[in-house]
């Protein structure tokens, strides 16, 4: 799994229970929607929960793409899986403000989704500790 995260540019931390994933500066939507073609099918990847770190440079996602990006995930992972939760963890106001969008699209997500400020606040809740 680490060989194709790294394919895509982006810097991993394989925990017990979650994965960290720390995407390149200025990710727009075709590259997530890339990253989870190839995350979404392994299964290390759907049994844990994951925390998304955007912390470098503006992120370029339409509002519209957002919906697509839903409508990924809740299509392909597996309501069995064991990774229920997703962190994203945002440095700026317009990423806060996209991932609030993301929340706030129609209709349930896959997966619980909470946004933070820090990494350490995302990996207590992601933990629980």
């Amino acid at each position: 799994m680490e060989d194709k995260l790294k394919q895509l540019g982006a810097k991993i931390r394989i925990e017990k229970d979650y994965i960290v994933i720390k995407p390149p500066a200025g990710i727009n939507f075709w590259d997530i929607y890339i990253a989870l073609g190839k995350l979404i099918p392994i299964r290390e990847f759907q049994d844990k929960n994951d925390i998304w770190v955007f912390r470098e440079g503006a992120v370029d996602i339409a509002y519209p793409d957002l919906n697509k990006i839903k409508e990924i995930g809740n299509k392909f992972y597996p309501k069995n899986a064991k990774g229920e939760k997703t962190a994203i963890v945002v440095a700026t106001g317009s990423q806060r403000k996209l991932a609030e969008s993301y929340i706030d699209l129609g209709g349930e997500h896959s997966r619980k989704i909470r946004i933070f400020s820090d990494l350490k606040s995302a990996e207590h809740w992601i933990t629980g500790n």
